[in-house]
């Protein structure tokens, strides 16, 4: 009894599923480097979440009775908004929109985005599945090299 959880830069886990909810998901926040406050979950290539973040008893439950063996899963990363604050869920697996565009679809028709409909005509790679009060970091500008800058000024004439 084993199943695929797909993560990171293209990375795959194969998981025996005869094992309990708590350490299906610690062995996974271990393997992509979540923090273990991270609150994480499966979505499988159906697009359906598997609420392994909700079940009631993780550490006496066996990961068998809500996952089924030799499917395929994507880690996803679970962020719960404070009070009325609604959730969000974030691919764990980069580039979900290229390996699966239906699954990046569905990750962000399942997070509440209220700015949904400035988004529609953006594709799925363009999309940040991330709360909309998130400040953003910065421009791109500012992560840039100096040899990049000078490279880019010398090419455009027209000031940024």
């Amino acid at each position: 009894m084993f199943m695929t959880v797909s993560y990171g830069a293209d990375c795959q886990e194969i998981v025996n599923l005869h094992c309990r909810v708590l350490s299906l998901i610690t062995h996974l926040k271990q393997k992509c480097q979540c923090r273990p406050e991270d609150c994480i979950d499966l979505l499988d290539e159906s697009g359906t979440l598997m609420n392994l973040s909700q079940v009631e008893s993780p550490a006496s439950e066996l990961a068998s009775k809500y996952l089924q063996e030799r499917q395929h899963y994507i880690l996803i990363r679970v962020i719960r908004g404070e009070g009325s604050e609604p959730t969000y869920y974030e691919s764990l697996l980069e580039n979900l929109g290229t390996y699966h565009p239906e699954l990046a679809e569905r990750l962000w028709r399942l997070s509440a985005h209220p700015q949904r409909k400035d988004n529609m005509g953006r594709s799925s790679m363009q999309r940040k599945l991330r709360p909309h009060k998130e400040p953003l970091l910065g421009s791109p500008a500012k992560f840039r090299s100096t040899q990049q800058t000078k490279k880019g000024s010398a090419l455009s004439s027209k000031p940024t």
